[in-house]
């Protein structure tokens, strides 16, 4: 009976391991909004932005690491980022998953129409306001999920969401030398070293503000750009070697990409560049409000009864030159629907820049352009334990990132407008990779049983032991109750033999046959047919027979009939 137990026990624990729920049934995993719920065997995970490292910047430079970690891992031909194609709202896509018009992260300078007041890149950052405005950021949705998370640098860090920080952060002074190899390597250390190992933190995000820079200051082409392209090369080859060296190798996902490319500015005197003051009919005394001189893009806010006024002056008065009101823009652009928007964008062509009253822009390099625009292309790259190695993806939009980092944390993704499958060929196989709470339900259920079925064992054990000895013990109880009653058969059948023979009746008393002559006549029995003694009793019964057959009675019955001790 117990093995039967433990033959259903068994199958049991197959059923319910195959009843556990796969990696592509939870809820919401393969939909476009999701990623795989937490697992305690999760990899750790770290995302890195170098900015403006465009999609071919590793082909006219030696990249030995950035080679190897393609082949380690997963290369993609290049990524599009969303429109704006400038730092802050595009990094806050990939935290995300949002497209601009949805997270409302929408320029790098924040900005007041009411007020005119505007502050740049930097001071921005701290306006929890315009961070905080419905979108959460992938370290606070892990946090919220019981993970631990940190950034350096990046874009959104020392803003507060819902009341909440990332709790393990660093954000760079003002006057901050992007450029600087030793400080990188210095961040470096402090994230693989202090944070992943010491602090054990499940995701880090690291930023590096070149070779955006370089490429602002020199242009794309330059030999500059392609020094700092050498630099960030090095500095893969010396994130994979101090993972290496904490012992990291085999628990860190690492993904690289950047916000955006560049491309080179037209100007001097090569083109007819674009001043809205040299526009014929154009006057800034009908704007209320302008966001311009800050590349090939531009936002005005005209002022009341103006907007069809302004609006009619620019359109088609240059011919690089687009402009939108803001619910008419491409759909394709993601660029349309926030209220921070305002109502007449413009968009220059690729070289282009926007200038007010007159040009303040002297960068060589540039981006913020259309997001279609090859120039505008980031690079991405990912190696670790969950990637496959080897692998040439195609083109995708990085507003995909962000659930394929929720899914190789195991979180939970908030809504989003990105989706998992568009990069799920990069991961190991599912069987492989397995999801978090499929391989814990079927661990529990395997323990849970093995437990079960490990107590059940030990107790079929010791009761078929018992049951053995108690068998043994009672064939042994009754061989030696046979061999006594065979004993006592044999003895009592010479006694009787003895007895009856006429030599004995004559003799006189003797030790032997005193106790019979001295039965107490209540013990005295006539014998029965149940006298007869059985070969097989047991010694109890033989030596109750034995008392009957014995007694003095017994010889009268014998000699005399049943009848005679009546007499």
């Amino acid at each position: 009976m117990l093995l039967l137990n433990l033959v259903f026990l068994f199958q049991l624990a197959q059923t319910l391991c195959l009843a556990a729920p796969h990696r592509d049934t939870f809820p919401g995993v393969n939909s476009p909004h999701s990623g795989s719920p937490s697992r305690s065997s999760r990899n750790k995970l770290l995302l890195i932005s170098f900015d403006g490292f465009r999609w071919d910047y590793d082909r006219d430079v030696d990249t030995p690491h950035l080679d190897r970690m393609g082949q380690d891992g997963v290369k993609a031909a290049y990524v599009t980022p969303p429109y704006l194609t400038i730092t802050s709202p595009s990094h806050f896509t990939l935290l995300t998953g949002r497209y601009i018009e949805n997270h409302g992260v929408i320029h790098n300078i924040w900005f007041n129409t009411t007020t005119q007041e505007k502050k740049q890149y930097y001071m921005t950052q701290f306006v929890d306001s315009y961070w905080d405005n419905g979108s959460l950021p992938i370290w606070i949705t892990a946090q919220r999920q019981g993970l631990k998370a940190g950034s350096l640098h990046f874009p959104g860090t020392a803003a507060t969401y819902k009341g909440e920080r990332v709790k393990v952060s660093e954000v760079e002074p003002r006057f901050y030398e992007y450029n600087n190899e030793t400080d990188w390597r210095i961040n470096i250390d402090m994230v693989i070293g202090q944070w992943f190992s010491d602090k054990d933190l499940d995701f880090v995000s690291l930023y590096f503000g070149e070779p955006d820079g370089t490429g602002h200051k020199y242009g794309p082409d330059s030999p500059e750009r392609r020094e700092i392209v050498r630099q960030v090369d090095r500095t893969v080859g010396y994130i994979r070697d101090t993972a290496r060296n904490h012992g990291l190798s085999e628990r860190l996902n690492i993904i690289i990409t950047a916000d955006h490319g560049m491309t080179t500015v037209l100007r001097n005197g090569t083109v007819d560049e674009i001043i809205l003051s040299k526009i014929p009919g154009f006057d800034f005394r009908d704007i209320k409000f302008q966001l311009l001189d800050y590349g090939p893009t531009g936002m005005l806010l005209p002022r009341e009864g103006m907007l069809e006024k302004v609006y009619q002056t620019l359109r088609g008065s240059h011919p690089h030159l687009h402009v939108y009101k803001k619910e008419n823009m491409p759909g394709r652009l993601h660029y349309s629907s926030h209220p921070r928007l305002l109502p007449l964008i413009l968009i220059a062509d690729q070289g282009y820049v926007i200038n007010g009253l007159f040009p303040v822009q002297f960068h060589n390099g540039e981006h913020g352009y259309d997001n279609q625009e090859m120039d505008m292309k980031p690079f991405f790259r990912a190696v670790g334990p969950d990637f496959k190695k080897n692998l040439v993806v195609g083109p995708f939009e990085t507003v995909h990132v962000y659930p394929l980092m929720c899914h190789l944390l195991g979180i939970t993704p908030e809504v989003n407008d990105g989706s998992l499958e568009v990069t799920r060929q990069m991961l190991e196989p599912i069987e492989d990779l397995g999801s978090s709470d499929d391989r814990d339900i079927k661990k529990d259920v395997f323990i849970g049983l093995a437990s079960v079925a490990g107590f059940l064992a030990v107790v079929f054990v010791v009761t078929t032991a018992y049951s053995l000895f108690k068998r043994n013990s009672r064939r042994s109880d009754v061989t030696k109750e046979e061999l006594t009653a065979e004993k006592c058969y044999i003895k009592d059948k010479e006694l009787s033999r003895s007895l009856l023979s006429p030599p004995a009746l004559l003799a006189p008393p003797t030790l032997r046959t005193l106790p019979i002559l001295l039965t107490p006549p209540t013990l005295l029995a006539p014998p029965t047919p149940d006298t007869y003694i059985p070969k097989k009793i047991s010694g109890r019964q033989c030596r109750s027979i034995k008392k009957q057959i014995l007694s003095p009675e017994w010889f009268i019955s014998l000699c005399c009939g049943p009848q005679a001790h009546k007499d």
